[in-house]
């Protein structure tokens, strides 16, 4: 039995342990039987009535005495000092019950924290057999022909999709062609992988059939022929791909105009696009709707939008709270690390709205703006004709714009997801507007677009006086190059209308044309004169020269 001793885990014979009555009880708090075939008589000693811990020390004994005692020795898990190194004096005995005691403690610890797994671990089983009954056994209950009617149904309507042209730009808004390289880029650039069930072609037409028709998941369950939670996972995995790649198609880099918008920009030849806020409807949680109501009434985003000659996006900061002013949003642009950049001696054309101050070149205010305006009558000064021009090429950024809503319907009322996911449909939405403006050639949506901004009312620009943007400040050098450059535009028109006057008039003497002035003419003329005058061009009861030219164009 000496080597049982030198083991660190000890077996500990029960008549080598001695202990008063007191130190057992200080010790254990508990009754403690000490057999008779181990320590002669047979002894009880009562303590407190603790029993977790002795049980693990010591063993009880029957009152028979003719029974053998083979449990004499037990394994304890503390190293016990034998009865050769027993402790004789009161510190000894006094790290023994403290060593004693904080074996108990540990021993308790142990058996909480088992609990605690058990609990656990319990939990989590129960979890998980839940999400699997109710996402991956989506289809037990059908049977084998059901399921193949399943899967032949979507194959169908996938390829109905994205081999039919109609049909793939009426559901998916883009050709088949376009839609091919839209997969490609996801995958390759936009680490998209498709799953063991669903295709990457199948993934890509339904994150597009939601954003084309702001259709819920239930709507594309019954046209995919999938379950609400493959619909929500595969979207979510689309918008990621298509956020990796934004970087390719959003780019703040400046191309000429086309050759149909060149003659709009041939006096705006620093010009590096436009810029304008729009307002697109958001679902806001009910303790921030107030920040985020607009002046209509309506909870959205003021999105900030910077376009090119071309119809495509350079920046776009979408997130900012309806209620912010545009001149708000276009100040945190430019101030932000990664915000909007601003060559030199480049502008960007903006409405009356925002500062006319370098980089930006906006209208005269109080003056006719709008393309609408000129459908009847002609510009009758140079205010008014710079105006006109500024308005058809600043004209780009409401037709990308109006492009952009025309096309994804989810940006025309507000969707259910949560804020943070709206914001990067928005965004996701420009990538792939970018993306069709350079794979697609022919735009119908465009001609409609066109259409309904000719037909829109006009509205009239509020002016912000109480808010300026701090880091566009008015000054009287860009001040002179608006007036100078409009000033240029209005002789060269005067020189051109001055020359098709000519022409007219001989072209009128060879044909011995005349007319016949009537009563139109008169209030023609009276109006016309009543407008000059109200714009301070009669000075000392003398019309000025422009004013003659005016009445003429008028009468015509």
């Amino acid at each position: 039995m000496n080597g049982l001793y030198d083991n660190p885990y000890l077996y500990m014979p029960l008549q080598s342990f001695c202990m008063t009555k007191e130190q057992v009880q200080d010790s254990f708090g508990t009754t403690l039987v000490i057999p008779a075939k181990a320590g002669g008589e047979k002894k009880v000693i009562y303590g407190k009535g603790r029993k977790s811990l002795i049980p693990d020390y010591f063993l009880e004994e029957d009152d028979d005495d003719d029974k053998p005692a083979p449990h004499l020795f037990r394994k304890v898990d503390m190293p016990i000092m034998s009865s050769a190194k027993r402790p004789n004096t009161v510190n000894d005995e006094r790290d023994s019950r403290i060593q004693l005691k904080r074996t108990r403690e540990e021993f308790e610890r142990r058996e909480d924290d088992d609990i605690i797994m058990v609990v656990v671990s319990f939990i989590v089983a129960a979890i998980g057999a839940w999400y699997y009954t109710k996402h991956m056994v989506k289809e037990s209950s059908r049977t084998h022909e059901e399921e193949d009617e399943r899967t032949y149904l979507r194959k169908s309507w996938i390829r109905n999709l994205i081999c039919n042209a109609n049909n793939c730009v009426e559901q998916l808004r883009m050709n088949p062609q376009a839609f091919k390289r839209l997969c490609d880029v996801l995958c390759t650039r936009g680490g998209l992988v498709a799953s063991r069930n669903v295709t990457i072609e199948e993934i890509v037409a339904m994150f597009l059939h939601i954003l084309a028709h702001n259709v819920k998941n239930r709507t594309s369950k019954t046209d995919f022929y999938r379950s609400n939670e493959t619909i929500s996972r595969q979207f979510h995995k689309v918008l990621q791909a298509v956020m990796k790649i934004g970087s390719l198609y959003i780019k703040q880099e400046y191309t000429n105009p086309n050759e149909r918008d060149i003659e709009k920009w041939k006096w705006f030849e620093d010009a590096i696009g436009a810029l304008d806020g729009t307002h697109i409807q958001l679902t806001i949680p009910l303790e921030d709707q107030s920040r985020y109501r607009n002046r209509k009434g309506e909870n959205s985003t003021n999105v900030l939008g910077v376009c090119d000659a071309n119809l495509r996006f350079s920046y776009v900061l979408p997130g900012w709270e309806g209620s912010t002013s545009d001149s708000r949003v276009l100040r945190d642009a430019l101030r932000r690390p990664n915000g909007l950049k601003l060559p030199s001696n480049k502008y960007f054309l903006v409405d009356a709205g925002y500062t006319n101050g370098p980089g930006f070149l906006a209208p005269y205010r109080g003056t006719r703006y709008h393309i609408k305006s000129w459908r009847e009558n002609g510009p009758r000064n140079y205010k008014e004709l710079f105006n006109q021009r500024h308005s058809s090429a600043r004209n780009t950024i409401e037709r990308a714009v109006g492009l952009l809503k025309k096309r994804w319907a989810i940006l025309r009322t507000a969707s259910f997801y949560s804020v943070k996911i709206q914001i990067r449909i928005i965004n996701a939405c420009c990538i792939l507007h970018n993306f069709l403006r350079e794979e697609m050639n022919e735009d119908d949506l465009l001609n409609d677009v066109d259409q309904e901004l000719e037909d829109s009312p006009v509205l009239e620009i509020e002016n912000v006086d109480d808010e300026r943007i701090t880091t566009v400040r008015v000054t009287d050098e860009w001040s002179n190059f608006r007036d100078n450059l409009t000033m240029q535009m209005w002789d060269e028109y005067r020189l051109l209308h001055l020359m098709m006057t000519k022409k007219g008039k001989q072209i009128a003497s060879h044909s011995r044309s005349y007319v016949v002035w009537n009563r139109d003419m008169d209030v023609a003329l009276a109006n016309v004169l009543y407008d000059q005058m109200n714009q301070g061009l009669k000075v000392d009861g003398t019309w000025k020269p422009q004013v003659y030219q005016v009445a003429v164009d008028a009468l015509k």
